[in-house]
């Protein structure tokens, strides 16, 4: 799996496309934390999505909880239309 991964993002690169990996969006998602903290926000979030699914336990995130509250205005799920 870790084999695949490293293939898809030199693909992505090879193509232009920017992408990160689950680990450097858990490092960017810890500074949105920081960021928020110091502006006095509340943070909520639902934990099971902001894990990484590979190693998860090797990230911040993996050790802390989150209130799951929904706040508006958010995106959200949608009902199917047909």
């Amino acid at each position: 799996m870790v084999e695949l991964n490293a293939a898809v993002l030199y693909s992505f690169k090879e193509a232009g496309v920017s992408i990160v990996d689950h680990h450097t969006a858990a490092h960017q998602f810890e500074r949105f934390e920081q960021q928020e903290v110091e502006a006095n926000r509340p943070l909520t979030g639902d934990w099971t999505w902001l894990i990484p699914p590979m190693s998860p336990a090797a990230t911040h995130i993996f050790h802390q909880s989150y209130s799951n509250k929904k706040v508006s205005p958010l995106f959200a799920y949608q009902t199917a239309p047909y």
